[in-house]
């Protein structure tokens, strides 16, 4: 029974310690904007489909002309249009587009001819989001489907009207030729092991996570340092401490995807110092909402995590997200990492576009932190003075060399 109080009168004592408080502010947090922004990011992802991007080209002709309009018109999905099969391409590698529907040439002239299939080919991107894959998967056995009963209309039903035969019989005649056509699919950046899809992910939620933890520990000890250095030694020291993480923690994640077998074709310095830039602006990130809320900036780092992890496109296509989650992503660096991230792992592009950015978010966040530094005030310790110092002065013993008051 002793004990059994001493424990209860104990956990008394951890609640009345500020730091249990917190933490227990923190756990209820995580858990509201995790809900919040993840429920309402992931909300009617489903009926948003149809906002993912598709190309029809038609280098059939005015021929096919009939059958690419009405594609068009019967996909639910978002249509943009490209002139040749280049364009296309680029447009898909850019992930503009996410599938490119070719009718080749010569289509209806085949589709006259009852003796042979029709091939009609299809082009994915598999540098995307797993689930891009099984959502143009359907597309095109719908698509498939369509031409199916387009050459079923425009053709078939005509070549047996032209041999004589009664149109009933036509049209019971043509629904059974009309599976025709067949489906070519050519599969761009294939991706053969899905956990290599995954590294986009990994990498934003992993490195912003240690960007948060490190900023809180950054965070205590420059309070603990401010009665010895000055405002501006401390904020260039965290930065100086950022840099040499963001060189060991980029150096043990890009080590350890090698280990795990994932590569680039760009070679591993070139992932390796990917992430390397990754790691600073996610760390500098996290370090200005420290700077601008104090200890408070960690909450506001815990609202970024899920926000950075649903915006950045690292687990849905950024095109079926509510327009404030597009919007808002064009500003936080998780989605140019992930862009980044795909490119380099799963192919794509190229990174120098995602680079720029990147430095652009680092430097913007790290000149905020400056200003913020700048109004803050210097606290105790003044800017330029020594550590040794700014200690304490060792007090004079009181001594015979002092007058004695009967002197007075």
């Amino acid at each position: 029974m002793d004990n059994m109080k001493s424990v209860f009168q104990t956990s008394i004592l951890f609640l009345k310690n500020g730091a249990t408080v917190v933490g227990l502010i923190t756990a209820v947090l995580f858990q509201v904007f995790f809900n919040t922004i993840w429920l309402s990011g992931y909300d009617q992802v489903n009926a948003r489909m149809n906002q993912l991007a598709v190309t029809i080209v038609n280098e059939d002709g005015a021929a096919a002309e009939p059958v690419a309009k009405s594609l068009a018109e019967g996909l639910n999905f978002a249509i943009k249009p490209s002139a040749t099969m280049e364009e296309a391409r680029r447009m898909l590698t850019d992930r503009d587009v996410y599938m490119i529907i070719e009718i080749p040439s010569g289509f209806m002239q085949q589709a006259g001819d009852l003796s042979s299939p029709v091939a009609v080919k299809y082009v994915m991107n598999e540098s995307n989001v797993a689930t891009v894959k099984s959502v143009m998967q359907t597309v095109s056995a719908q698509v498939t489907a369509t031409l199916n009963r387009e050459v079923q209309q425009n053709s078939i039903r005509g070549v047996l009207n032209q041999s004589g035969m009664a149109d009933d019989q036509a049209n019971v005649m043509a629904a059974g030729l009309s599976s025709r056509v067949e489906a070519e699919v050519e599969r761009l950046n294939p991706v053969h092991n899905f956990a290599f899809s995954m590294v986009p992910m990994l990498i934003v939620t992993a490195t912003f996570t240690g960007a948060m933890l490190l900023g809180m520990n950054l965070q205590k000890v420059s309070g603990e340092l401010s009665s010895r250095a000055g405002k501006w030694e401390r904020f260039w020291a965290r930065n100086i401490i950022n840099v040499g993480a963001a060189f060991i923690v980029s150096l043990v994640g890009a080590g350890m995807m090698h280990v795990m077998g994932v590569s680039s074709a760009d070679g591993w310095w070139m992932l390796w110092l990917f992430q390397l830039l990754i790691t600073l602006s996610f760390l500098f990130v996290a370090q200005l909402s420290l700077l601008l809320l104090g200890n408070a900036g960690a909450w506001l780092n815990s609202a970024l995590l899920p926000l950075l992890m649903l915006s950045s496109g690292a687990t849905i296509p950024r095109d079926v997200m509510p327009d404030f989650y597009q919007q808002i992503g064009h500003y936080l660096p998780a989605t140019y990492a992930v862009e980044g991230m795909m490119n380099l792992v799963l192919g794509g592009n190229g990174i120098s576009r995602d680079v720029m950015l990147l430095v652009v978010i680092g430097a913007a966040t790290l000149v905020l932190g400056v200003i913020c530094t700048w109004i803050k005030g210097s606290g105790p310790a003044q800017s330029g003075i020594p550590l040794e110092s700014k200690s304490a002065p060792t007090p004079v013993a009181l001594t015979g060399n002092l007058p004695s008051p009967d002197r007075g």
